[in-house]
Order: structure tokens, then sequence, then C-alpha cells
């Protein structure tokens, strides 16, 4: 089949005139409305009242308009093909057949091979049909395809997207809906929305939006740590006498296979669906689900835009965020229109049986207030003027081939905020209505239902070790074999055990199998019935929700550290002296922690302190404050502190901590020893040595002010800092990663000022810059390390006065591991290597750039995969 691009036939004056008459006659002469409506609605027509007079006018209108939005419309898009061959082809036409049949787009759907093009190269990939509903499919082209890329290769940032039409989408809508959320400062997850063209063998389907999917992709362009993404499934339907509908929803995880194969994603898994599980149950508030802020953003969003379609159970999305335990909401198909008479409603949030639940809670119906006002407060003045500037702009990307897409109008939007605003009680409010059942069957009542892992248990009963499996599903659950796990983490393949298996569980039967004492853990291989196996693994006595970080978790027994803590009203302050500290402690929330000068603190192995609020160490040169281990343990486990706000202060003076390890608390277990999420993080002469952690220190999301840093003996990286901002000055990196894997400073999403820093002795890099990472790095030395500065994955570091000695592999690298975030570009200064084989010890991958002294170094073809199975391969302990 072809895959190049027919020869036009018409110049673009032509194709405007066959445009406008192909919708004249279309009008005239078309015998069903239907294919009427589905042609104007293809070419960007959307009705914007309900009277067939202002649809006549507004139609008129658009067509008035017509050959100017065509005439300038952009016309260079970039441009895909596909190429499916016939036999495949066919497979996606009998699915879109079995569609029309059904009235809905079969979920067994045939996934086929394909070839995608786009520049200059060629990709392998997975195809399918998108979608659910006919809209989807109902055009003779045009349809909605999925696509997956094969060898971990991607474009735009992502490996798995769909390329839909605009009108499928309501053409601009979600791309105002992102606009508006950026606008207003409002971190939530949005999907991106490309125009391109698109070539399907050889057929010009015109213009389409290269939709981005929700995958690990998503979250990593969108400044996330790796976590997963959750939805809800819909097990059953009932309507009582009074026509109220309940619906038993089911949590899941998207990629659940994924998910699964990685052990910490599957822990992760445990908790966020639990979370969800509680929440759907009552037995715990949205707050303690979700993350409240961007919760109550979300939601004011939406009802500014009317975009009802956002809350249905089944459009929801969610990200697990790993470091604090809560998922946060991700836009999802918000389906925004212009329609006056769809657009002007009351709150949908306020009628959406879900979002009711959320907004219940105290705690998120404050910040929806908030959101409320700053979004009313700066409506006139700086969302609207940018949406009306994006808009327009925008649209010309869709002009080509759906010359009737016209601005939004933003006198709308100034109604339904003046109407939100004044809660509906003016005379030209009173006409607006809830949510019509005409557009949506809501439901009025839901209920939960949880994934069978979740309800059962590894536990010690009466001496023996006892796996307790129920089975919550519909289906008959079978187990096919069990490894167990020892505490040395050998494997045991338990042999007799598996001579009995497999084993099939009835619907809300319970099996009870006695396991070898010895195990901590057991991996099992499990499948529903008609379905594959996936492996579960489960912790002995830790349920998925053991612990969680929350403040105020347990209740805090003042009386018992009354002798060394004094706890007033939304603090703790420790007293001077040396401490021996046997338990875990945890703060309530919004706690100020202050350590005076002179204070030691020795923590035994399972002991630690986590602090939700405030954190001050107030140690001198003379008399620090010293953190560190038991005379008779070899670790404990380590400081953690979570900012309530981004402007949240914390100041960390002459503070020296060692022997310090990550806190291993049920299924929550995070990478630094020394952990601060969020805040503004001020350090002057900290100290880190010996750390039995994958991370030394690790800071997430905050502003970063540091000086004097010393990291000496780390286990595996010494300072990993993810989208953080600030300053590095001052700092000796010693030692690092003896375990092997371990970076100096690794970077991700961040962008830094590092001045003076020293590296001696690092098994990996001094200097990992990735995911979009901007560095300026100044008066740096690298002595024995494995390689030195190294940029990759969009990054950009700015280098000078940087000197270099005995390097082991290389002193500067830039390359692309990510293939979703592309090349990287290092930039260096005022360089100096010591090393007789310096010339060697430099090197840009194809596509990236590598500027040193003044010379760019040539690029050459580099086998990242390989380096990493390799030199650069990382042994992080568990």
């Amino acid at each position: 089949m072809r895959l190049d691009t027919a020869k036009q036939q018409f110049n673009r004056s032509e194709q405007l005139k066959l445009i406008f008459s192909l919708v004249l006659l279309t009008i005239l002469l078309l015998p069903s409305t239907g294919a009427v409506k589905r042609f104007l609605v293809d070419k960007g027509f959307v009705a914007t009242h309900l009277s067939n007079k202002e649809k006549a006018l507004q139609l008129a209108s658009s067509l008035i308009t017509l050959p100017h939005s065509y005439l300038t419309a952009k016309t260079d898009l970039p441009l895909i093909k596909v190429d499916i061959k016939y036999q495949d082809w066919l497979k996606l036409e009998e699915d879109r057949r079995s569609a029309f049949e059904r009235g809905i787009i079969p979920e067994n759907r045939s996934q086929v091979s394909g070839v995608i093009y786009f520049g200059k190269e060629k990709y392998a990939a997975k195809v399918r049909l998108q979608g659910d509903m006919l809209d989807h499919v109902n055009k003779a082209d045009r349809w909605s395809l999925k696509v997956e890329l094969k060898k971990k290769q991607a474009m735009f940032g992502s490996r798995k997207f769909a390329l839909v039409a605009p009108s499928v989408r309501v053409n601009q809508g979600p791309n105002l809906f992102a606009k508006s959320l950026d606008v207003s400062g409002f971190d939530i997850i949005s999907p991106k929305n490309i125009p391109v063209k698109l070539v399907v063998n050889g057929a010009d389907w015109g213009v389409m939006l290269f939709e981005q999917a929700f995958s690990q992709d998503l979250l990593a362009v969108n400044n996330r740590t790796e976590g997963l993404i959750t939805r809800l499934d819909l097990l059953s339907e009932t309507t009582n006498s009074h026509g109220e509908v309940t619906r038993t929803l089911k949590p899941r995880v998207l990629q659940q296979k994924t998910i699964l194969a990685n052990q910490a994603l599957a822990n992760q898994r445990q908790i966020a669906l639990a979370l969800l599980d509680d929440f759907l149950t009552g037995k715990r508030p949205a707050s303690d689900v979700f993350d409240a802020a961007r919760l109550g953003q979300y939601l004011a969003m939406v009802d500014l835009w009317g975009a009802w379609h956002a809350l249905t159970w089944n459009n929801w999305r969610w990200y697990y965020n790993p470091h604090i335990a809560k998922l946060e909401p991700i836009q999802s198909d918000v389906a925004v229109t212009p329609a006056a008479h769809i657009w002007l409603m009351k709150p949908p949030s306020h009628r959406f049986a879900l979002s009711k639940a959320m907004l219940a809670d105290d705690v998120v119906n404050a910040h929806y207030l908030a959101a409320k006002e700053q979004l009313l407060s700066s409506l006139e003045t700086k969302l609207i003027p940018a949406l009306e500037s994006y808009d327009i702009t925008f649209i010309k990307s869709l002009h080509l081939d759906s010359p009737l897409i016209t601005p939004f109008n933003y006198h709308v939007m100034k109604q339904q905020a003046t109407c939100w605003q004044n809660n509906y009680q003016s005379s030209e409010c009173s006409q607006f209505s809830d949510v019509s059942r005409e557009l949506h069957k809501q439901m009025d009542n839901y209920k939960a239902k949880a994934n069978w892992d979740l309800y059962s248990r590894l536990n010690e009963q009466n001496g023996k070790l006892v796996w307790q499996v129920t089975n919550t599903e519909e289906q008959p659950l079978i187990i096919n074999s069990i490894e167990g796990i020892t505490k040395q983490q050998e494997i045991s393949p338990l042999e007799k055990i598996n001579d009995e298996l497999p084993v099939s569980i009835a619907p809300g039967e319970s099996l009870a199998l006695t396991l070898p004492s010895r195990l901590k853990a057991i991996s099992a291989r499990v499948a529903l019935k008609g379905k594959g196996n996936e492996t579960f693994f489960f912790q002995k006595g830790t349920a998925p929700l053991a612990f969680i970080p929350r403040g105020g978790m347990n209740p805090f027994d003042s009386a018992k550290y009354a002798h060394f803590i004094t706890q007033s009203q939304n603090k703790w302050e420790f007293k001077v002296g040396e401490w021996e500290i046997n338990d875990y402690l945890v703060t309530p929330a919004n706690t100020e922690v202050v350590i005076p000068q002179g204070t030691t603190l020795k923590f035994a192995r399972n002991a630690g302190l986590m602090v939700f609020g405030t954190f001050y160490s107030k140690g001198t040169l003379s008399a620090p404050v010293i953190m560190t281990r038991q005379q008779n343990t070899s670790k404990w486990s380590g400081l953690s502190v979570f900012a309530k706000e981004q402007n949240t202060a914390h100041q960390i003076d002459h503070l020296y901590i060692s022997y310090a390890s990550s806190p291993k608390l049920g299924l929550w277990q995070p990478r630094g020893a020394i952990y601060f999420v969020k805040g503004n993080v001020n350090m002057r002469s900290v100290q880190i040595t010996d750390n039995q952690s994958e991370d030394g220190l690790n800071i997430i999301n905050a502003d970063i002010n540091i000086y004097d840093l010393t990291i000496k003996n780390a286990l595996s990286d010494a300072f990993d800092c993810d989208f953080c901002t600030g300053v590095l000055d001052t700092s000796q990196f010693t030692n690092i990663g003896f375990r092997s894997g371990g970076d100096g400073i690794d970077v991700s999403g961040s962008t830094l000022t590092v001045r003076h820093a020293k590296f001696k002795n690092v098994r990996d890099k001094a200097i990992s810059a990735g995911e979009q990472s901007q560095l300026v790095v100044s008066d740096t030395h690298f002595d024995d390390v494995n390689f030195g500065l190294v940029a990759k994955d969009n990054s950009l570091i700015e280098a000078h006065h940087v000197r270099a000695s005995n390097i082991q592999h290389k002193a500067l690298m830039s390359y692309s591991k990510k293939r979703i975030f592309g090349p990287a570009i290092m930039r260096v200064t005022d360089y100096f290597c010591s090393d007789s084989d310096c010339n060697i010890k430099q090197t840009a991958e194809l596509g990236s750039q590598l500027l040193v002294n003044g010379l760019a170094i040539q690029s050459e073809a580099l086998d990242v995969k390989d380096l990493y199975n390799t030199v650069m391969k990382s042994d992080k302990p568990k």
C-alpha cells in the first residue's frame, strides 16, 4: 500500500472554492440530517446555541469567515505517516464494523503491527482503534488510532499516544483547559494535544491531534517521579424504583503488568488502590487520600468551564505521588465546549457523586474556595486575555481541515464566573441549571469492591506462617505457583507446596495456605479465570496501608519523651544533651521541630524522625547537632521532613548525620536517608557520612539554598535533587557509591547553580543532569571518578572553570538515555584535564551537543543501553 501522499490536484485557491461549494452542497442536498451534522462537526462547526435561527446565523457567519480561516491556516505542521499491511488493516475495519453493530467500540479489539514515519525516523509500532464511542470511527477516514512505539522510541516525548480528529475532542477545548491551568499556576498533569498532518497508507487524513496517553511518559514530562496512574472500572449498576442509579466501582492501575513487574511500583499499587478503596467506602476522608490543594484547584477549574464530562466516574485519572502517598488529579477528557447552553451551568462538581464526596471534606473545600477566588480575581486581567491570544493562534493549526472552527466567546466565561461568584442569585443567573441527565446518566450512589490481593494477607498465626487468600472478584481465582523469599533475600522454590497447585478459589471464598515460617515474603503467580497470569508480592505482617506518611498518624505520648522533648502547641523542642531514641517519632501535622546546638540524638535500628511542618537544626561550629546510630546497631531509620506549603522554610545549620538509612515502614519506602519534600530547604555546614540507603540526601520539589555540604562514604548516590530550584555552593563528595552505581549529584527536572564543588572517588557520575534539567556549574574539580560531568535527556549544562583528573571513563558526556526527552547540550569553558588521554574522554551522542573551550566535539553513535549494562550498571541496595 502507498506510503507517499498523492500529488495535489488543486492549488489553495481552488481547494478553498471546492470546500466552500461542498459545504453548501452538503447542506442543500444531503438527505440525512445526521450526515450533514457529522460533516459540519468534522469541519469544526460547534453550535453555540439551541435555537435553529441562531444556529443558522452562526453557520452563515462561519461560512463568511471560512475563506480567511483557510487561507491563513498554519500549513507547516509535523507530518506523521502510518503504514499498516492490508491483512492487518482488515482487522481494524472489522473492529469498526463491529462497533457500529454494538453501538460501542469493542473492549477486546485487534492490535496490529504498523510502521510510523516521522521526519527522517522510522518506528515499529502497535496500532489499534482508540476510544469507546462511535464518534471515534463514524467518518470514512480520520478514525481515532491508538499507537504504541516499540524499542522505547518516542515522538513528542511519548511512546504511547492516540491520533484523533480534533472534532472528537471539541477541537481546541482540551488545550484551552490546560492553558487555563498553566496561566493560573495550577500544577495539574495535562496530556499534550499537538496538531499534526496524518497520512495513513498513502491516504491524506488531514489535520489530527497527537494526544499523549496516560503513561509513565506523561508523568516524566510533567515533572513527576516515576509512579502509577489509577482509574475506576464499573462492575455493576442498579436502578431503584425512584430512578436512582447505584454503581459498584473497582479501582485499578493502568499498565498493571508493567507495574507488577517492578517491586517498588507494585508496592505503590497496593497503597494507591487501598487509598481509593478507603475513599469510596467512606473509611478515609478525601484530604487523606488526595492531594487536597491540586484536587481543589482542578474542581474549581472544571466548574469555571462547566466541564462536567471530566467528573464522570469513568473519566477520572489520578497519579499516585510516591513521596507523600497521595493521589492527584490528571486532566482527562474535559470536553469543554463553546456552546453557551452547556457551558452555563451550576457547578457540576456539586452534582456528581464522587466530586461531591471530595468537596464534603473541609480541607479540599477550602482549597476549592481559594482556587475559585483566585480564578475570579484574575479572570479579566490575566486569564481571559491569555486564553484569547492562545486560542486565535492555536486554531490556525487546525483550520487547514477544520476551517469552521472559531475562537471561544469568553463573554460566556464572564457570565459563568459572575453567576458562580454571586451563587446564582441574580435574575440573569436564575435560569442556570444543574447538569442535565440528558447530557449524562449520572450515578446517585456508589459502592466499591477492592482487588483480591488487598484483602489477602501473609501473617503468623499460632506460630505458623499462613497466606490467607480471599477472592473478592467476580470470577474464580487460580493460584498457579508460589515462591518464597527469606530475610536474606534468598529464593525458596517451595516445591512441595507447588506440587499441589494450581488451585481455584471461587468468588467470595477464602483459602489458607501454610508456608515455611522462615519466609519474610512471597511472590505468587495468580490469574483470574480466562485471563493471563500476573505476579503478586506479599510481605509478612504488612497490610497495604500499614504505614503512610501522615502527621499525627499515631498519638504522641508526650509523657514518655518529656525528659528530652518539650512539647507545646504545634512545636517540639529537643533539650540540649545526648539522648537515645528507640522509637520512630512522627510529629503531628504543622509542627515546628527545633534541635538546639550541642544536642546529640542516637537512634536504634528502626528508630528515626519524621517531621510534618518545619525543621530547625540550630547547631554551631563548636556545638553542632549530631544525629547518629546507637552503639549496638549498624544504622538507624533516618530523617524525613514534609513541608506543608511550598514557602515553608527549613533552616539546618551545622548538622552532622551518620549511619542513616531510609525508613522501611510498611510498603512506603522512600529512597533517601535524609529526605525533604517541598518547601525552602536552607542548609549551612551539613555533613552526611556513611549513609546506608540509596540516596544520602534526597530533596523533592523544593527550593534549595545549600552552603558547605559534605557527603562521605555514601553507599550509593550522595545527593539526589528532583524538581528543585536554587543554589549549591561549596560542597565535597568523597568515596561515593562504594556499593557501585553512585552519583555525587544527581538531578532531574531541576534548575540549579553549582559552585565550588569537589568530587573524589566517585564510582559513577560526579554530576548527572537529566530530564530537562538546567545546570550552571563553576569552579568544580573531579578527581578519581568514573564519569565527570554528564548531561542527558534534554538537559543543558553551562560549565566554567572545570578541572578533571584521574578520569576512569569519560570526563564530559552529552547523550539521551530516555528517548521521550531527546538530546542534551553541554557547553564548557576554561576546562582543563590533566590525564594524558583527555582527548578521548569527552563524548557527544548523535543529536546531542558538546562544546569544550569553544570547540564542538564531533558527535558519534553511542550504544546508551550497553553503557548502562556495563560501566554505568547500577547495583543499588534494596
